[in-house]
Formats: C-alpha cells, sequence, structure tokens
C-alpha cells in the first residue's frame, strides 16, 4: 500500500503537468483583443448589428484625428503640412487630408471637373434657356457678394455657378477654419489633420504600428520640440486601452502577487509552502484563459484582467488545505466537503452567464468555471501529492485566537450589522432607477482626458456627428445610393421648412450611376448650348462668346467616365465617404447624419414623428429605411444585456439557494449562509449609489465574486466550524485560515481598486471591500461563539 500511493501521486503529477502544459500552448496561441463589441449582442437585430459593424469594421473605428499645439502659427502649419504628406505617402493609412493647399487643390479639381455630376440643379430645366438666365443672372448678381472674387475668375468657366453650389453642398457649414494655409481650431490654436488607416479597427497590432508612423513623422516635424501631437479615435482608445490593460494587469498583478506572497511566507516560514499554495491559481488562470480562447476567436483583455482576480478566490482553496490539513484524511473528511460545496455555490453563480448572448458575458463565465474548477480539482488531487514543510502551528493559533475574539464582537454588534443591511436595501430600493450606468458609456476603456480631447477634436474638425441619422440598406452599393437619394428627396420639406436643418449624404459626393447619367443627359450638346446661350444671354451684361470655357466643359463632362469611390481618393470627400457608406456581410448600407432644426425636446420628439412618417411612407414603402437615434440604441442594448445579465444572475442565485439548501438541509443554516452573502451585496451597492457612482457590467460579475467568496466563509461557520466546536485548537486553525484567505483576496482583488483602466477598478472596488463585508457578516450573524471567545473579548 506505501508503494501504491506514491504510484498514484506520480501518476497525478503527470496528468497534471501535461494538461498545464496543453493549456499553456492554447494561451500562447491564442488571439487577444480591446474590442468592446464583445459586451454587444452575439445574434443583434437590424439595428444592433449596424452599432455593432460600425464599432467592428466601420470607417470610424479607423479614423484617428490629430491636433498639433503649441510653438508658431507657422510652425504648427508647417508641421501639419509635413506630418500630411508623410502620411499620405504611407502603405498604412488610406489618405490624410488637413486643408494646405495640396488638399485644396486636389478638393477643388476634383469638384470642378465633375461640378455638373455632383450638382444636384443640373437638370433639363436648368440647362433651357429660360434655366440658363436664370442662373447666369443670379450669378452676376452674386458677383456684387463676398465670394465676388472667386465667381469672377470662374464666370467664364461656370457662370450658372455649379461650383460654389457644390462647395456649398460638400462642406455645409462643418468645414473647420483655416491658419497660415491648413486646418486649424475654431482660435486657431491648434493645426487639425484627419487620416484614416487601411486596417480594419480591430487589428490593434496595425493600428499601433499606425500610431507609431505618426509619431514618427511628427518627430521628424518637430525639429525645435516646442509642439506637442495630440491624437484620438477609436484606433487611439483601442491601442491606449490594450497598452494600460497590460500595464496595470502587470504591475498591479505582480502587486497583489507580492503581497499575498509575503503574507503566505510570513504564516507559512516556507518558500516551498508558499509555491504549492500559489499553484492551484496558475492552474486556475492557465485552464480559464484556454477555454475562453478554445471557445471565442479572441481572449478579451477585460477576460485577461478578471484572470489576475482569480488569485483571490483560487488561493483560498490552498489556504484552506495547507493549514488545516495537519492530517489529510481527515481533511478530506472534514472540511474539503465544505469547500466542494463552496466551490459549487460559485460555479453556479458563474455558469449562468454561459447562456448570455453577449461574448463579453459569455467569456467571464467560461473563464469562471474552468479557473475555479481547475483551481479546486488541484488543490484536491495534486497538493497532497507534493511534499510540504510543517506548518507553525503556534503562530497560526496566536492568529486564530485573535480571530475568535473579533469574530465575538461581530456577534454581539450583529444587531448593528442587520440594521446596516436594512438600511442599505433601503438605499438600492430607492435608488434602483440610477443604479446602473446608462448607455455602454460604463464600458468604454478610454480614460477621461482621452475622451474630452476626443470631443475637442471632432468638433474642431467638424468630422461627422453620428447621433442622429437616417439608414438605408440596400443588397449592392449602387442599389444603396440611389436609395439614399429617394430618402433625401423625401425628407425634402423637413429640409426646406427647417425640421431638419442638415442632412448630410455620401451620394452629394458619390451620386448613384443612375443619377450621374441623368444629370449627363441634361447636359446639351455643344451646337445646342451655344443657341440656348444666346438666347439666355438677351438683356445681361455677358457676352456669348466670353463662355467659350464653359461650353467646353460641358461638352467634355458629357463624355467623362462616371465617378467613383476610387476616383475621390486623396479628396477630403473620401473620408466622407469611407465613413458613411458601409459595406456589410450582407449588402451596403448608407448612414445619413442629420441635424434637428429644433432644439427644445417636444419638438425634437414631433420632429422625430415626421420623419418615421415621411419614411413609412407609400415613396419608400418595402425598402429597408430607418431613423436611429445612435443615444437611444446603445441605451437600448445596454437595458437588453443589463435586464439579461440581472436575469441569469438571478437564475444563479436561485440556483446557489438551491444547492445550499438540498446540502444543508434545515432552514437555520441555510438563513446563516445566504443573509451575509446578500447583506454584503446590498452594502457594497448602497456604497456606490451614496458615492455617486452608477454601475456597470464589471461591476455586476464583482457581485458575483462576492457571492463565489463570502459562501465559503459562511459555509465555514455553518459546516467546518460547527464540526470543531468541541477543539479550541482546531476551530482556531479554522479561523486563522479564513483570516488568511480573506486577507489574500483583499489583496488579489482590492489592488485593482487603484487601476487606471475603468473596467479593472470596478472589479477591485466591488470585490476587495465585498469580501471583507462577507466575512465580518458571516461572523456577526454565526452561532452564538463559545464561551472562551466571550470572555477573552470581555
Amino acid at each position: 500500500m506505501t508503494s501504491a500511493k506514491p504510484s498514484v501521486h506520480r501518476r497525478i503529477l503527470w496528468v497534471w503537468a501535461l494538461l498545464l502544459a496543453a493549456c499553456a500552448l492554447v494561451v500562447a496561441t491564442s488571439r487577444y483583443s480591446t474590442d468592446m463589441s464583445v459586451f454587444l449582442p452575439r445574434q443583434p437585430d437590424e439595428r444592433q448589428r449596424l452599432l455593432v459593424d460600425q464599432i467592428r469594421d466601420g470607417a470610424l473605428s479607423r479614423m484617428i484625428l490629430i491636433g498639433i499645439d503649441g510653438g508658431k502659427p507657422e510652425e504648427r502649419a508647417n508641421a501639419s503640412r509635413h506630418l500630411a504628406a508623410a502620411l499620405r505617402g504611407s502603405t498604412l493609412f488610406s489618405g490624410a487630408v488637413n486643408g494646405d493647399e495640396a488638399s485644396r487643390e486636389r478638393d477643388q479639381a476634383v469638384l470642378l471637373a465633375e461640378r455638373y455630376v455632383l450638382s444636384p440643379a443640373v437638370t433639363p430645366a436648368h440647362f433651357s434657356a429660360e434655366g440658363l438666365h436664370e442662373a447666369i443672372a443670379r450669378t452676376i448678381t452674386d458677383l456684387s457678394g463676398s465670394a465676388g472674387l472667386l465667381l469672377k475668375a470662374l464666370l467664364p468657366r461656370d457662370p450658372t455657378g455649379e461650383l460654389l453650389r457644390v462647395l456649398d453642398l460638400a462642406s455645409g457649414g462643418n468645414t473647420p477654419a483655416n491658419a497660415d494655409g491648413v486646418w486649424a481650431s475654431s482660435d486657431g490654436q491648434r493645426a487639425l489633420l484627419i487620416t484614416m488607416t487601411r486596417a480594419h479597427g480591430t487589428d490593434t497590432d496595425a493600428q499601433e504600428q499606425a500610431l507609431d508612423a505618426i509619431r514618427a513623422a511628427f518627430a521628424t516635424a518637430n525639429t525645435r520640440g516646442d509642439l506637442a501631437l495630440r491624437m484620438s479615435g477609436t484606433p487611439v482608445f483601442s491601442v491606449d486601452a490594450r497598452a494600460a490593460i497590460k500595464s496595470d494587469i502587470h504591475r498591479l498583478s505582480l502587486l497583489g502577487s507580492l503581497g499575498v506572497f509575503t503574507l503566505l511566507l510570513l504564516v507559512y516560514r516556507s518558500l516551498r509552502n508558499v509555491v504549492v499554495g500559489l499553484l492551484p491559481v496558475l492552474s486556475g488562470i492557465l485552464a480559464g484563459i484556454a477555454a475562453v480562447g478554445l471557445g471565442f476567436e479572441t481572449v478579451h483583455a477585460v477576460t485577461i484582467g478578471f484572470g489576475t482576480t482569480l488569485m483571490g478566490e483560487a488561493v483560498d482553496y490552498s489556504i484552506y488545505y495547507l493549514v488545516q490539513a495537519q492530517d489529510r484524511q481527515a481533511w478530506k473528511q472534514r472540511f474539503w466537503p465544505t469547500v466542494r460545496l463552496g466551490v459549487a455555490t460559485s460555479i453556479c453563480g458563474f455558469a449562468v452567464l454561459l447562456f448570455s448572448t453577449f461574448p463579453g458575458l459569455a467569456q467571464l463565465g467560461v473563464y469562471s468555471v474552468a479557473g475555479l474548477l481547475a483551481a479546486a480539482a488541484v488543490t484536491r488531487f495534486v497538493l497532497p501529492a507534493l511534499p510540504i514543510a510543517p506548518v507553525p502551528l503556534e503562530r497560526l493559533a496566536r492568529i486564530g485566537r485573535t480571530v475568535d475574539g473579533v469574530r465575538a464582537l461581530a456577534w454581539r454588534l450583529r444587531w448593528v450589522a442587520a440594521v446596516l443591511a436594512v438600511l442599505a436595501l433601503a438605499v438600492v430600493v430607492v435608488h434602483r432607477d440610477n443604479l446602473w450606468t446608462r448607455g455602454l458609456a460604463g464600458l468604454n476603456p478610454a480614460p477621461m482626458h482621452l475622451q474630452q480631447l476626443d470631443a475637442e477634436l471632432r468638433r474642431d474638425a467638424g468630422a461627422p456627428d453620428l447621433q442622429q441619422m437616417v439608414i438605408a440598406s440596400a443588397p449592392t452599393q449602387e442599389a444603396a445610393l440611389a436609395l439614399a437619394e429617394r430618402v433625401e428627396a423625401q425628407l425634402a420639406p423637413l429640409l426646406a421648412q427647417g425640421t431638419i436643418a442638415r442632412l448630410d449624404s455620401p451620394a452629394h459626393f458619390l451620386p448613384s450611376a443612375a443619377t450621374q447619367l441623368a444629370r449627363r443627359d441634361a447636359l446639351p450638346a455643344a451646337d445646342e448650348l451655344q443657341a440656348r446661350l444666346r438666347t439666355a444671354l438677351q438683356g445681361l451684361p455677358l457676352d456669348a462668346d466670353r463662355l467659350g470655357p464653359f461650353v467646353q466643359d460641358v461638352e467634355q463632362a458629357r463624355g467623362a467616365a462616371p465617378v467613383t469611390a476610387e476616383s475621390l481618393q486623396g479628396t477630403s470627400f473620401a473620408f466622407a465617404v469611407q465613413t458613411l457608406l458601409l459595406r456589410r456581410e450582407h449588402g451596403w448600407s448608407v448612414l445619413m447624419p442629420l441635424q434637428m432644426g429644433a432644439t427644445k425636446p417636444e419638438a425634437r420628439a414631433h420632429a422625430v414623428t415626421d420623419i418615421q412618417r415621411l419614411l413609412d411612407g407609400p415613396a419608400l414603402g418595402g425598402q429597408d429605411v430607418f431613423y436611429l437615434d445612435l443615444e437611444q440604441q446603445t441605451t437600448a442594448v445596454f437595458g437588453q444585456y443589463l435586464r439579461q445579465a440581472l436575469l441569469l444572475v438571478s437564475l444563479g442565485a436561485l440556483s446557489i439557494l438551491l444547492l445550499l439548501a438540498a446540502a444543508l438541509r434545515r432552514p437555520a443554516p441555510l438563513f446563516r449562509v445566504i443573509l451575509p452573502l446578500a447583506g454584503a451585496v446590498l452594502l457594497v451597492m448602497a456604497a456606490h449609489v451614496l458615492l455617486g457612482i452608477p454601475m456597470t457590467l464589471l461591476h455586476l460579475v464583482g457581485l458575483l465574486l462576492i457571492v463565489a467568496v463570502g459562501s465559503n466563509y459562511a459555509l465555514f461557520f455553518v459546516q467546518g466550524m460547527q464540526q470543531q466546536d468541541a477543539s479550541d485548537a482546531a476551530r482556531w486553525l479554522a479561523l486563522a485560515s479564513l483570516a488568511l484567505a480573506n486577507l489574500s483576496t483583499i489583496l488579489g482583488f482590492g489592488i485593482l481598486a487603484f487601476s487606471q483602466v475603468p473596467l479593472l477598478h470596478a472589479l477591485g472596488a466591488t470585490v476587495g471591500p465585498g469580501a471583507l463585508l462577507a466575512l465580518w457578516l458571516a461572523m456577526a450573524w454565526s452561532a452564538a461563539p463559545p464561551a472562551a471567545a466571550e470572555t477573552r473579548l470581555a
């Protein structure tokens, strides 16, 4: 028998080592991302799918807004020109615009050459003798206006004013200010550029390479060092979030690990025991990440951050074993059933997340279940197969006696704890409508200063505001553009009366082929145009001979190739087309951002009703067109995942309750386990309310972790401690193990409260204090402590 047992242990260790190596291989070959679309639905409806596509692959996910601060105006302008030229010559970017002379010349050349297919005024009536007379007369009148110099220069080529009409359509009041020949902020103190990466927004490695290229190009332009580079946009957010999460994970996990390592070393006085005690943690982290890597395309950075916190619970298992397993066989019989029940309750709480339709929640569920199972299995089977050093029982007994006195104090203050829990419940109930963050802002990994910079740059650069828009979708790009033109025509009455102040569309710069053909057909042949001009110019102070260039341009436009997305490359309009014309999985969608003319909520609500009525009218019947308020949509998505998450958590809580009821069998011990967990959760939620901190998804996961960790404490007071009432020494060892486990949890989780990443901070700020509260309430609402503890307290 004695030789058989070491043989069994060796086999266990070999199996464990092989599984660990397999997990490490999966972890090393998995893909990782910071793409927040994992917190969007897996099977979204059409409107949600548009939101998901924009976050993953839309042009906005590839657009980078750049500002140059400091120095003198001419220095900022020169740096802007240098940077724009470098980005245009790089294969990492699809273009760069900054309003410099090269950009303006390219824009004006394209608009001038294509003005007749871009101008919505070009119709057969517009080029009739009467229409030409009216258009030319209007241009002559405008010569005395602010655009007179430009009109005078263009008069021989563009007497009907099509270029100005197209320029007005292109700018729409959103063109940035200009200073020293380049785009600038309204106060002129910041030069502005816009660029777009070629790589998809989800390719964080490529986005980081692009950002490094921008910094390198700027460094060569900033020779005196007086200038400062400012960048924002989704690529910046993604790269910054990944770097911040990676930095915080390395830094905080190192600090947490050192804290737990030091704590265990001080208690065990054995490096071997400390290393053995951390094996369940390592195994759980590797198993959790490997499970997510096998089940999902990418492992999200939040999952990795969540993985570092597994130490908080996984190390508890080894502490219970090392402190309590002086007699390993007795430990298996007395304490392992309690640990096993605690693990089962934790798994019940997290397993329900596996059924979430939101991949982010499902990832956390997979990670938790796999990690906890692995950590518990290593504690149960691997640790007994490893040699450990004798644990200093006298030191542990002293710790246990101290905790015994604290337990007695908590028990005497049990009514104070009950009152606080009731007050917390009242706070949560009263503020139930304000508990959770509205919209997806709570999941934004970008720090607030980056979000503020982004708002500034977007405002100054006139970047598209996609808060409110009309979406038109069709199977092909051509059909989508044609549908967008029909939508604009349908909404024309609202534009005319000011209900809609502005409506943007990529069809302004890339009309459908049918529209381009119709406008070209509206252009008369050269002989016919000259004849109409002779009639049109009667009574006007303009000779037909001066308009020879106009006749030549019209004739050239009649036979020109159609405008395409490729022909717009290198212009500022290309960004609008790429931003507002999306290729989707099953077709194309046109985004048509709009600005409401009304500002009051009631008037805006009426305007939305009018828009929806026209979109639902017979002219667009059966077409895939709808109005979208992005803020309302993101709030709706958040509400959907929040309701689903709360439902899943409720089901998890119910499964925990049923499991504990089946295991404990009597109401009294069941309540002594459930009440401390509920009280800790309520107190943490009430604290967030009182501090004015709305909770997010990660707070909800943190509340689940409080239940997972706290169930172990409460079960020990109900099961493990009751079996040891006859022995003070055994009780003290059990209490010492609980105190060490609680302190290691606070170190493992609480350190995340200092993270600069909002998602990781939420976990730390929730679980750290929650674990301490769970232990305190488990002590307060446990059975009466032995008289010896009361005596020591007195």
